[in-house]
């Protein structure tokens, strides 16, 4: 009986301090994004930068097709507008909404370029920007039946419908930030939505991706801009203007040498009209440098408000998401500490009252077995 008490004491110790060898502290960092999150926001993301490939592949198509200086404009400036709408829907916190948004666009895209004649798009080439913006949509659609679940994606599929016919856009390439209206549209359905806003790890990945992609789509705007200047200069035809001055001044030299063979009296005319023909010449050549320059003066106006306008957006949004991030450690701090005085608190029990409830038991034990020993002798 003795040998058994000492046994049963021995192992009620050791599992008690084994039992503190278990005693874990994890830090909270929020809620993490579940695994269907995750996979929407990375397919959205995905698939935007296929969609900006094949708008500039397009977009390029267009513009070594066409012969038109303003068609190939217009090609570089929907390449523009295009990946910028893109970047902005596809680079959305909440998946769902990125999701839905980069769709949107995608389909009034479609139906823009499907309704408008030849004459307001692209002339002659316009179907190249009409199978891409198709392909795009279909594409757009395969992506939300892959990545959402039966019911979601029939949810979606009625809210991009039932938005493009209500918001119809001007040119086809305008993106909205739907985040209300998609979540009326799910509690109207019945659906009670809630989005995590992830873990450390995943904020810090989520801005990476938001400032990688504005900052691929900003130098790629600068670079296709610097293409429209280049477009303009040459769209001033000051080669034209000045081959045209020099054949007519040609022209005049074959008069005057005839005339001054045939009627030398009248070459002081002839000189007169030379001169006017030259100052006029000199003018032109003037006008058109003056006007190339003013030009270059204006788009270099443009591009420098456009990057910074780009730039104090990167830094709102970087701003924006520190905050968030934060507010997400603070919010999680009470609730560490918490956690931890919960956890001191058992391990003092376990290593303070475990050692004394053993001892007092054991004494107690021992006195009884003294007293039945006594009383049997």
């Amino acid at each position: 009986m003795k040998g058994w008490m000492k046994l049963a004491a021995a192992l009620f110790a050791a599992v008690s301090l084994t039992g503190c060898s278990l005693l874990k502290v994890s830090v909270a960092t929020g809620d993490p994004l579940s695994k269907e999150q995750m996979n929407v926001r990375t397919m959205t993301r995905g698939f935007y930068y296929d969609m900006a490939g094949e708008v500039a592949r397009a977009a390029d198509s267009i513009v070594a097709a066409s012969p038109d200086v303003n068609v190939r404009i217009a090609a570089v400036r929907w390449k523009i507008r295009a990946t910028r709408a893109g970047v902005t829907a596809a680079m959305q916190g909440i998946p769902d909404v990125a999701l839905a948004d980069l769709w949107i666009l995608c389909r009034r895209m479609n139906e823009a370029f499907a309704g408008a004649p030849d004459s307001l798009l692209f002339g002659p080439q316009s179907d190249i920007a009409r199978d891409a913006a198709r392909r795009l949509d279909r594409r757009a659609g395969r992506l939300a039946r892959q990545v959402l679940p039966d019911d979601r994606y029939t949810l979606m599929e009625g809210f991009v419908a039932d938005y493009v016919r209500e918001n119809p856009a001007s040119e086809g390439d305008e993106t909205d930030n739907t985040t209300l209206a998609w979540l009326e549209y799910l509690r109207a359905a019945g659906v009670e939505s809630g989005y995590a806003t992830g873990s450390i790890a995943e904020v810090l990945a989520d801005v990476n991706d938001r400032l990688s992609g504005q900052t691929q789509q900003m130098s790629n705007s600068i670079g296709w801009s610097k293409d429209i200047f280049e477009m303009r200069l040459g769209q001033d035809s000051l080669r034209m203007q000045v081959g045209a001055q020099l054949d007519s001044l040609e022209r005049s030299f074959a008069r005057i040498v005839a005339v001054a063979e045939n009627l030398p009296e009248i070459s002081d005319k002839v000189l007169e009209e030379l001169n006017r023909q030259a100052t006029q010449l000199i003018w032109t050549m003037n006008a058109s440098v003056d006007n190339a320059f003013a030009d270059f003066d204006r788009q270099r106006g443009e591009l420098q408000q456009y990057v910074s306008r780009e730039r104090e957006a990167l830094v709102e949004q970087l701003r924006t998401t520190g905050g968030d991030l934060v507010r997400t450690m603070l919010d999680a701090l009470p609730g560490l500490v918490g956690k931890i005085l919960l956890y001191v608190v058992l391990a003092l029990a376990v290593l303070v009252g475990g050692p004394f409830a053993l001892g007092f038991w054991l004494g107690g034990v021992r006195a009884r077995a003294k007293a039945r020993k006594a009383e049997n002798s």
